[in-house]
Parts: structure tokens; C-alpha cells; sequence
């Protein structure tokens, strides 16, 4: 979802919420920071993301919105953005989830871009291990009998991970995931994703597994790397037929820092053909973790929320303004609390 510029206005009631700012608003749905009056979390601030007005008569695009609701109250880890309540208010279905003051990838990389540096090899290998970490429970999540639900992401990007300001590493939107039970169906030479991202054998309509995410998170590491995707065409067009392709210049040509083990990791993710690639994301994320521990290039969670609070400070403080705002806010005497 394309995040836009926080829009300051009047506290608006919605259910057991107040919609506070808009924060992001993309292709069918808009994202609120919000503050939750309900019982089961008083006071509670969440993002909060609900259907735009013109989709909300759109059966399909509400069994589409419902769907990401479904798989997203599923996941429970460290690594994804949890999913608080899926509901319905008046017309509109609504999902509340984390909250998570932070940044994104891209932000990080732009940061970086703007500083004309590249990204440390430790920052960037440590946050995608961590979004392999998510991904993989995800992959091999079960029901309550045991099935694997097959969850895919289809839509990953340096967008869809989040650094929060503590150095959490979180995956959201699982808004086009595929999953065992999903109501809606992609159609026929329909493509979902996200170009750039996605994986060959999701441009050719193939059928797709947990792989074909291991191939979007190698692209996303190789943007960290280098600071341009490995699949850039002059066009739309162009670009999906490099990525079909997918012939892959090494890291290191274009980044001189990176040695040839983390090349040879970078390009087993985004291999061609399925089986030449991580077997599971969890797998891909070891590697790295294994490249950071055998080059002594000691990162964890804490030096992310150091590195976090020390870059972003002047954003960190209006973060703690806003919260602190917000904080005093209490629901009007009319407010229905269930």
C-alpha cells in the first residue's frame, strides 16, 4: 500500500474506534491510526484498515478484503504484524492490526540513498533474515487439524517490512496471499503482484509455493545490496520479460563490499528454476545468519533499535509527541463501548 503524508483532522467515530489520522490509502483499502475503546483492548492504539467507500458494494473486493482479514488472525509471530479484529461497520469491513511506529525497508533505503551510502551488509542481512523468520512461519502454518494452509504472500516489497523503532522486524500485508480456503480466486491472466518482485513462474501464471516469496525476499536483499532491483527494464513490459529471464548480475559488481558467499546466497533466492533455489525461507534466513556469524559481524535487535533510534531521532520525538496526544483522547460521552 502506498503510504502518504498524515492527515491531521478531527478524531472520527467508528465502532468501538476513533479514526485519528489516514495514513496510507491504496488500491482498495485506506489505513488509519486509530485508538480502541473496546473491552477487549481499552485504549489500545492500532492500525486500523478499512475498504474505501466506492468497494464497499463490491462483493468481490470485500471477499478479497475479508480473505487478508482471515489469513492475517491466523499468524502469530514475532516477525509478522499481528491482526487484532476483523469486523464490519456499517458498510464498511474493517481489520485492526499492530501498530508500528518505525520505518520501512524502503525508507532505510532511501535514507541510504539520499546519504549516498550503501546499506551495511549487518543491517541489511539481519532485517531480511528476520522477514525470512516471519515468512516461514507463515509458509508452514497449520489449522487446528494439523493442514498446512499454504499461505503465499504474492506481494512482497521493501514496503512490506517494517522497522519499528525498538528494532522489531515485522511482514504485513498479506492483502493478495494465497491460502488454502481463500473465498476469492485469482483469474485467469490476471497477474497479482508486485512488478519488479514478482517471481518468473508468478509472471508465466505457473502454479506457485513458499519459493516462489523466497525469490521476491532475494530481490528485496539485492535492492538492500546494491540499491537497484536485479530486474529493471525501461518499461512495465520489459521488466517483467528480465524477470522471466531472470539473469542476475552478482551483488558484488555493483557493491564492491560484498564478498563472494554473500553473492553465491543472493543468487541461489532469486535462481530461475524453483528447485535451484531455498528450499524455505527459514533456510535462507539461516544462511545469513550464518554469513554474519562467520564474518563476526555481530547484529541483533538491540544494535537495530540503537541504529533506529540514533538515525530517525528527530522522528522518534514526534512519534512520542503524537503518542502522548493521543494518550489524552477519550471517547465522546455518545461513544457506544460494547
Amino acid at each position: 500500500m502506498t503510504m502518504m503524508q498524515a492527515q491531521k483532522r478531527q478524531p472520527l467515530p467508528f465502532g468501538d474506534y476513533l479514526l485519528l489520522d489516514r495514513v496510507g490509502i491504496g488500491g482498495m483499502a485506506e489505513v488509519w491510526r486509530a485508538k480502541m475503546f473496546g473491552a477487549e483492548g481499552l485504549g489500545r492504539l492500532v492500525a486500523l484498515k478499512r475498504i474505501l467507500p466506492h468497494f464497499a458494494d463490491d462483493d468481490e473486493f470485500v471477499s478479497m478484503f475479508l480473505d487478508e482479514g482471515r489469513i492475517g488472525l491466523q499468524l502469530l509471530h514475532t516477525n509478522v504484524a499481528q491482526a487484532f479484529e476483523l469486523g464490519q461497520i456499517g458498510p464498511y469491513p474493517f481489520l485492526s492490526q499492530e501498530y508500528i511506529p518505525g520505518k520501512s525497508l524502503g525508507d532505510l533505503l532511501a535514507h541510504f540513498r539520499r546519504a549516498s551510502e550503501p546499506v551495511p551488509l549487518p543491517l541489511a542481512c539481519y532485517c531480511i533474515s528476520r522477514m525470512c523468520a516471519g515468512l516461514d512461519y507463515a509458509h508452514r502454518k497449520t489449522d487446528g487439524r494439523g493442514r498446512l494452509l499454504n499461505i503465499i504472500h504474492r506481494g512482497l516489497s521493501l514496503e512490506d517490512v517494517l522497522i519499528s523503532y525498538e528494532g522489531e522486524v515485522k511482514v504485513i500485508d498479506f492483502g493478495i496471499a494465497r491460502a488454502a480456503g481463500r473465498v476469492t480466486q485469482t483469474q485467469p491472466g490476471i497477474l497479482k503482484g508486485k512488478i519488479g518482485y514478482m517471481s518468473p513462474e508468478q509472471i508465466d501464471g505457473s502454479p506457485l509455493d513458499r519459493r516462489s516469496d523466497v525469490f521476491a525476499i532475494g530481490v528485496c536483499l539485492y535492492e538492500l545490496l546494491t540499491g537497484q532491483r536485479p530486474f529493471a527494464g525501461d518499461s512495465d513490459l520489459a521488466t517483467l520479460e528480465l524477470t522471466r529471464k531472470a539473469r542476475v548480475t552478482p551483488p558484488s559488481v555493483h557493491n564492491p563490499y560484498v564478498p563472494r558467499p554473500l553473492d553465491q546466497i543472493v543468487l541461489k533466492a532469486l535462481a530461475k528454476d524453483v528447485k535451484d533455489r531455498f528450499e524455505y525461507a527459514g533456510e535462507l534466513g539461516d544462511a545469513l545468519q550464518d554469513f554474519l556469524i562467520h564474518r563476526d559481524l555481530c547484529f541483533d535487535q538491540e544494535t537495530l533499535e540503537r541504529y533506529m533510534r540514533n538515525t530517525f531521532s528527530t522522528d522518534l520525538a514526534h512519534e512520542a509527541l503524537r503518542q502522548q496526544e493521543y494518550a489524552r483522547l477519550i471517547p465522546p460521552k455518545d461513544f457506544d463501548i460494547h
